[in-house]
């Protein structure tokens, strides 16, 4: 027998049947529906939820504690450099990102231009590495924002109006996620001591000594490695690129406002104040009046007015702290409720470092106000605070507490090449002193107990595909008896045994194709209910994903396949049994 007559032949007894094809695939379409509809939903959270939390490969770890009488007390050992270079060193890694808090109370205000006024709330911070998230940032800020598209034609980012950009002749969206880096600034000091780690002081002010070599790209100045340039764009905002007797190089530009109180103004003009010129330099040899455009007059402290151009500081928010706003301060303080985190995006603020409302202030001489800008959002940004570049928050902290506040970490986030080595990586942590933090802990637990319910469900579909099978093996037994005299003319002209057994098995295949699609089908379409119905319950979450399925090929697949082997493995005794049919005894009987 043909192929083509095989086919043919199987589309005769499909059509002929269908009542009874119908009542059978039932079955099968109610458990590879079950199936792809789980197994989307465990994909789909895995995937937008929980990997967006921290990825699989991925871990954070903190300095182990011990419980006291219920207390946590850490045990000795420290999360700095060494900590680092030994987590690298181990088998496995890839990368090694460490995070510091703040060491010191801060107080921040802002927000005038999206809640109607300034808010005044205790400061919270902390800074990461902005290596680990950048392809986090821009992914998620395209999500919200939109991509990039070119638009008009353009000479200069003004040709594009308010929030745009020029790009090779064409306004582009302005980006944000880019400007998450260390923007550079002036540290003044006293000693060593009071300078991040790598620096020193000179001159009352902390650089990177020569004495060691400077880095690449970098020049040594009057004892001092600063970047080598060939114009300002080279340089960090706040710096110009001035010539010296080793060539070019980037310098931090010296300020001062007309008062140190003016360094609380909201006005970006006052801010700017003036620049004071390098020694041997006037204001036409390549130095601006005033703070470039985007910089502002960083004071020393707030009894000082002098101090160095910045840029603000860039800042990440968590999702969650909208909510959180919305729900709970916009009502009880009667303010403007948020629509989306895209209207916080650019709001600046200003911080001031050493006061609380809590506890102690710092004294004067140690209390600075610096600007900060919010530029992206992250799951892995502080709940109730801001994620800084980590640079500047250890800055920040040694501009308070010290050198050796700003050496210490508060946790690191590790990286490995594959899934697999993840656990052996965190065991080998554990040498170091270092174990999973709760929230890396509590996510792997989540992703734990999504993957025993995702099995739970799976053996649920797998036993209604079971009990689909054994009531196809009744219909197409039935069948069998039904065409015993059709099946008896066929083998008397000529089929042959595999012949039979085929015609059985590709009807049953063709059943499990059927029932296959429309389970699948029917597992999108509830897929697509329950994303409706959970948008009016987590539409008003910042992150909540829009889509809680992720309909994979390997999922339709998957549903496809479990309903054509459980359709076979239904028909399997049938088609034996019509395979041993004896045309003579049944064409006798007939």
């Amino acid at each position: 027998m043909t192929p083509r007559a095989q086919v043919g032949l199987i589309a005769r007894f499909l059509g002929r049947s269908r009542g009874h094809f119908a009542f059978a695939g039932v079955g099968l379409v109610v458990g590879s529906a079950t199936l792809a509809f789980f197994l989307a939903l465990s994909l789909g959270i895995r995937e937008r939820v929980l990997n967006r939390l921290y990825p699989v490969n991925q871990a954070e770890l903190v300095v182990e504690t011990v419980r006291l009488f219920g207390l946590g007390i850490e045990v000795p050992s420290r999360l700095d450099e060494a900590s680092m270079a030994a987590l690298r060193a181990l088998p496995g890694v890839t990368g090694a990102f460490p995070k510091q808090r703040s060491r010191f109370q801060a107080v921040l205000w802002g927000g005038r231009e999206v809640i109607g006024r300034d808010a005044r709330v205790e400061a919270f911070f902390d800074g990461l590495d902005p290596a680990l998230i950048l392809d986090e940032l821009r992914a998620s800020e395209i999500e919200v924002m939109g991509p990039e598209h070119p638009g008009t034609a353009c000479s200069t980012d003004v040709d594009c109006g308010s929030g745009g950009r020029c790009d090779a002749g064409s306004c582009l969206r302005r980006t944000w996620w880019d400007a998450f880096r260390d923007p550079g600034g002036r540290l003044a000091c006293r000693a060593d001591a009071g300078c991040p780690p790598g620096y020193a002081c000179s001159g009352g002010r902390c650089a990177v000594p020569c004495g060691e070599g400077c880095p690449a790209n970098s020049t040594c100045v009057l004892g001092e490695c600063l970047r080598a340039c060939a114009n300002d764009a080279a340089c960090d905002p706040g710096e110009a690129c001035l010539g010296t007797a080793m060539g070019r190089a980037c310098q931090r530009l010296s300020c001062h406002l007309d008062d140190a109180r003016k360094a609380e103004s909201d006005d970006p003009d006052v801010l700017r104040g003036t620049v004071v010129p390098p020694p041997g330099k006037a204001s036409s040899e390549g130095v601006p009046e005033r703070c470039p455009a985007g910089t502002y007059c960083a004071t020393d402290s707030v009894l000082v007015a002098s101090g160095a151009c910045e840029a603000p500081i860039p800042v990440l928010l968590s999702p969650f702290l909208l909510e959180i706003y919305n729900r709970v301060a916009a009502t009880a303080l009667d303010l403007r409720r948020l629509s989306g985190l895209e209207v916080l995006v650019g709001v600046p603020f200003a911080m001031k470092y050493g006061e609380s409302y809590f506890v102690a202030d710092d004294s004067w001489e140690r209390r600075a106000i610096r600007r900060c800008r919010v530029v992206g959002f992250s799951p892995k940004a502080m709940d109730f605070g801001v994620t800084m570049p980590l640079a500047a928050a250890q800055r920040a902290n040694a501009m308070l507490r010290g050198r050796d506040a700003a050496s210490e970490f508060t946790s690191v986030v590790v990286t490995t090449a594959r899934n697999e080595d993840l656990p052996r990586v965190i065991s080998d942590a554990k040498v170091l002193g270092l174990v999973p933090a709760p929230r890396s802990e509590e996510a792997r637990k989540a992703a734990n107990m999504l993957l025993i319910l995702s099995l739970v469900f799976a053996l649920v579909s797998l036993v209604i595909l079971g009990i689909s099978a054994i009531n196809i093996t009744h219909t197409f037994l039935m069948l069998v008896t039904e065409r015993r005299v059709e099946i008896a003319v066929y083998r008397a002209v000529g089929a042959r045994l595999l012949d039979i057994r085929l015609l059985v098995l590709g009807e049953a295949a063709a059943l499990g194709v059927l029932g296959g699609v429309a389970g699948v089908a029917v597992a999108w379409a509830l897929g697509q209910g329950v994303n409706v119905a959970a948008a009016s319950i987590l539409g008003r979450v910042p992150g909540a994903p829009a889509d809680l399925f992720l309909f994979t090929p390997g999922v339709v697949l998957a549903g496809l396949a479990c309903a054509v082997l459980f359709a076979l493995l239904g028909a399997w005794v049938p088609a034996g049994r019509a395979a041993r049919t004896d045309p003579a005894t049944v064409l006798s009987q007939g």
